[in-house]
């Protein structure tokens, strides 16, 4: 999913992209062969996404803690009082900005697809409207680590140091003797160990490692190469 590379991954540096890419948009749609109706629906879509983003989940996480006292009020308080449940009240929507269909921000990320297959797009267009990630300019496609087999209680261990770059984690996964894959997990910090027993307790065993980026709650990217490292008792 090349989109996580230059997509944000901090809620509101998505706001910006997404404001951002609504008004760029406008300027360089009509230089496009994509119809005028498609660039349209786009920007409405990505104005939707930022109000949703920004002020709508901003007032709901405002609201959240006053939801949360009220049912501990009407469970367990003390009070003579009859309870009154609060409501919420979602912001006013900013001036050109509408309520849009499920998956708008899925529609958003195809449409960055046809726009940097037409005819008019350049570099400087895809920089200015932020959707040139690190996999196109070919820096770190893929996490980088290496594994070392090292002393643990029963058999060694091995330690996974690795490199996530500017993403936020690593999947991690891992077979042993040519069987299946297995996830090991999802790390946000280097180093993981892998301190599983042995499958046989007495006898070595190949162990094979590989992992991609993981980015809010979602694994991303391709997979590294394998690594292999012999696990003795």
């Amino acid at each position: 999913m090349k989109r996580l590379n230059y997509y944000p991954s901090r809620i509101a540096d998505q706001v910006s992209w997404l404001q951002n890419l609504a008004i760029k948009l406008a300027i360089y749609g009509p230089n496009m062969t994509i119809p005028t109706g498609e660039i349209g629906a786009c920007i409405d879509d990505a104005k939707w996404c930022a109000y949703v983003l920004g002020l709508w989940l901003a007032a709901l996480r405002t609201f959240t803690p006053a939801t949360t006292d009220k049912v501990d009020e009407a469970l367990t308080g003390t009070s003579d009082t009859v309870i009154t449940l609060p409501t919420f009240s979602a912001p006013a929507l900013p001036g050109g900005v509408s309520p849009q269909k499920a998956g708008a921000l899925t529609r958003i990320f195809t449409m960055v697809g046809k726009i940097k297959r037409d005819a008019s797009y350049d570099e400087a267009v895809g920089t200015d409207l932020g959707i040139i990630g690190p996999v196109e300019s070919g820096e770190h496609p893929v996490p980088k680590f290496t594994i070392e087999a090292l002393p643990g209680v029963g058999s060694q261990v091995v330690r996974i140091g690795f490199f996530k770059f500017t993403h936020m984690g690593v999947v991690i996964e891992c077979r042993r003797n040519g069987g299946a894959w297995e996830m090991l997990g999802i790390d946000t910090e280097s180093p993981y160990m892998d301190e599983r027993a042995l499958l046989a307790p007495t006898t070595p065993e190949l162990r094979e490692y590989r992992m991609r980026f993981w980015d809010k709650g979602t694994p991303n990217g391709d997979w590294t190469d394998v690594a292999k490292v012999t696990v003795s008792p």
